[in-house]
């Protein structure tokens, strides 16, 4: 839309430049006596200034973090020994310069009782619906204030990205002693930014 209205702008200059020096934007005449043309040349002078554009799409806006449905006993108990390992949303990464992609999450999950973020391990592949091998490590309890000055990088480049995807993958851990019965949330803010 800028760059419409500029050129629009320089495209009024260059009549009202022409008609103050009496000059036409084109011209051509004949002379009388060997019928000779002549003719005049306008330059137009176009810009555009093409801005700094990134777009990062989230492939779903939440995940379930018991694994899907039913939970049954067997699964929580494993999820409790060792984790259950989630599938989480791809992001796609679009830019036309350097980036950073980061998260920052709450200290502790929303819910019927007291369990910390660190409870969930997070880490970054590179291939869809894949998490094995998948290096983890756990989620901040640092208050949001305090992660968003140094958040956990997800994708950092300093070269143009035609299409990138990040698979995220995530190990959760429930504990019958401490995790009471309910619903449980536990948002997550994945933000891009230039370096």
């Amino acid at each position: 839309m800028r760059t419409v209205a500029r050129l629009g702008f320089a495209l009024l200059l260059v009549p009202l430049a022409a008609a103050a020096a009496g000059a036409q934007v084109a011209c051509s005449t004949t002379h009388p006596g060997n019928r000779q043309t002549r003719s005049c040349t306008v330059v137009l002078s176009a810009t555009l200034q093409l801005p700094a554009q990134a777009m990062l799409t989230l492939e779903r806006s939440s995940t379930d973090l018991t694994g899907g449905s039913p939970l049954t006993d067997a699964r929580f108990q494993a999820a409790a020994d060792t984790g259950l390992l989630i599938v989480g949303p791809a992001l796609s990464v679009v830019s036309n310069r350097g980036i950073s992609v980061t998260l920052v999450n709450a200290p502790q999950f929303q819910g019927p009782g007291m369990k910390p973020a660190s409870d969930v391990q997070l880490g970054v592949g590179s291939v869809r619906n894949a998490c094995g091998g998948v290096p983890l490590s756990p989620l901040s309890t640092s208050p949001e204030a305090v992660q968003r000055t140094a958040p956990r990088v997800l994708l950092r480049t300093s070269a143009p990205l035609s299409q990138t995807l990040r698979q995220l993958c995530l190990r959760v851990r429930w504990h019958y002693a401490s995790d009471p019965p309910g619903s449980y949330a536990l948002p997550l803010t994945i933000s891009i930014t230039a370096p």
